[in-house]
């Protein structure tokens, strides 16, 4: 085998002459496409703010905080908690019977059942609410008692509703009482009677009568502060 000759160099260029031609650079981006980048972004920056704008008015429409200020639910709440109200039967109920009203005032009242029966708070949901119909006066956290077509009546320290006493455990053994003279409550359409579970320190519908359902603000879903009594509620 014959020894492997080896290869001749490549020739080297001539002194002061470049050794090939240099990369040639990108070109500088037009003007049109700048400002088709630009416009680009600026979309999709007013595109985030408005579905942040979006987000928060609808948070703020179907959800309220709120701090208590009342020790007229003691012991289920206390001075100084925190809840989260869902207000979507507040905003939907007025709304909805309105609408029936204007298409057909004389089945107004069918759709007032009808919204209570869908957006209307439960017996035993704990509600926030105004006492006044103009509501003008501070906001009350209570709980429901009786629903729009109940019959209610408080006789020997104990809650009738239907002629069936209602058993209470969140208020701890307290006599109910009457505030004005005891006697038989019947709820029309959109009422609700509302009465505290500290019951001796509740000013409620015992005082100012039943409450209707466009003076509701909304249901406690939530306890959110301190975070050591965190609940939620149905």
């Amino acid at each position: 085998m014959l020894p492997e000759e080896p290869r001749p160099a490549a020739p080297e260029p001539p002194e002061g002459l470049p050794a090939g031609p240099a990369p040639e650079s990108a070109p500088p981006p037009a003007p049109g496409k700048r400002w088709a980048g630009l416009r680009r972004g600026l979309w999709e920056l007013a595109q985030t703010l408005g579905q942040a704008a979006l987000l928060y008015l609808l948070v703020i429409t179907f959800i309220g905080r709120f701090e208590i200020h009342q020790i007229s639910m003691e012991p289920t709440f206390h001075e100084g908690q925190r809840v989260v109200v869902s207000q979507i039967g507040s905003v939907f109920s007025p709304l909805m019977v309105r609408v029936a009203y204007a298409a057909d005032a004389s089945h107004a009242e069918n759709w007032q059942t009808r919204a209570d029966d869908l957006f209307g708070p439960k017996r035993g949901q704990v509600v926030v609410f105004y006492p006044d119909r103009e509501r003008r006066q501070d906001p009350l956290i209570k709980r429901v008692i009786a629903e729009p077509g109940d019959t209610l009546e408080i006789r020997e320290g104990r809650v009738y509703v239907n002629d069936q006493a209602v058993d209470e455990p969140y208020v701890h053994g307290l006599e109910t009482v009457c505030y004005t003279p005891c006697g038989l409550v019947r709820l029309g359409p959109g009422e609700y009677f509302m009465m505290g579970d500290n019951r001796p320190n509740s000013r409620d519908s015992r005082s100012f009568g039943p409450v209707d359902l466009d003076q509701i603000i909304g249901r406690v879903v939530l306890r959110y502060w301190p975070l050591d009594v965190v609940q939620f509620y149905p």
